[in-house]
């Protein structure tokens, strides 16, 4: 695999192509909604809620609606801002979007464009792949420079730091702190109603998301290979405690003073 340095961080060829085709030509109007996470920090999940939370506040309370979680998985909802909609022949039209238009980017906040950040929108190969990741030398890494650099703007008017773990610890406070985000005010009832739809008890389940269907993604990968094991600390399987005490460290050394911290839960 070919990864390219770019402004820091590393990204595939066809990201940076991406990259500047943003730079050139992407417009982005006060409404746009962008969904900003590292790969494999929980994006399918706050897809589901983002679109699920919009969804039921486009409706007037008496109106029946349908649930496209039944027959949509999460990433054909929201695309891949520099996947999907920019970049070589990309398969979604950006003009074609209605508002609010809601894209998702694996994007570190150097690498924004700028119309973008002032836009107000809102042992073996596993031990050489760990390695890397520490290293920072993984599409989109380094990670702790990645997280930091959002963390570092979560008091603008416009950001929502938020975070897998909160989520999985109490996903009615936090889905409710999304709702007031997007300005869309759902009652107690309807937060506990996207609580359920977007569960990974019920998403796992259905057809769309677990390899019933045979679905892929823009790129060729299985919709169902984004819906693992849903469990905070799960990595328990993969990574020794030396492994743990050396993520730890590198975070610890690079977010000093910052006021995070990561939280490596690890079940027993």
């Amino acid at each position: 695999m070919t990864i390219l340095q770019w402004k820091g961080f590393w990204l595939l060829p066809d990201v940076v192509n991406s990259v500047i085709s943003i730079e050139n030509q992407f417009n982005p109007i006060p409404s746009d909604i962008l969904l900003v996470s590292f790969p494999k920090t929980g994006t399918t999940w706050l897809k589901a809620l983002t679109a699920t939370i919009l969804g039921h506040s486009s409706y007037p309370k008496s109106h029946s609606r349908t649930d496209p979680l039944q027959t949509q998985n999460p990433h054909e909802l929201i695309p891949f801002l520099e996947l999907e909609t920019f970049g070589e022949n990309p398969p979604r039209d950006i003009n074609q979007f209605p508002s609010p238009r809601v894209f998702s980017t694996h994007f570190p906040y150097s690498a924004l464009p700028e119309s973008i950040k002032n836009s107000g929108c809102p042992k073996s190969r596993w031990k050489r792949l760990f390695d890397d990741f520490c290293k920072g030398t993984v599409p989109r890494g380094p990670f702790v420079d990645h997280v930091l650099e959002y963390w570092l703007q979560r008091e603008k008017e416009n950001v929502l730091f938020v975070t897998y773990e909160e989520l999985t610890e109490d996903p009615t406070v936090h889905v409710r702190r999304i709702d007031e985000f997007l300005r869309c005010s759902l009652s107690g009832d309807e937060v506990e109603q996207v609580v359920w739809k977007c569960s990974y008890a019920r998403l796992s389940k259905l057809g769309v998301n677990n390899g019933e269907e045979e679905r892929v993604n823009f790129s060729g990968m299985k919709l169902s290979s984004f819906f693992r094991s849903g469990v905070v600390g799960d990595g328990k399987k993969l990574l020794s405690p030396e492994m743990v005490e050396r993520i730890e460290t590198l975070a610890k050394q690079k977010w000093e003073g910052s006021g995070l911290e990561l939280k490596m839960h690890l079940r027993r």
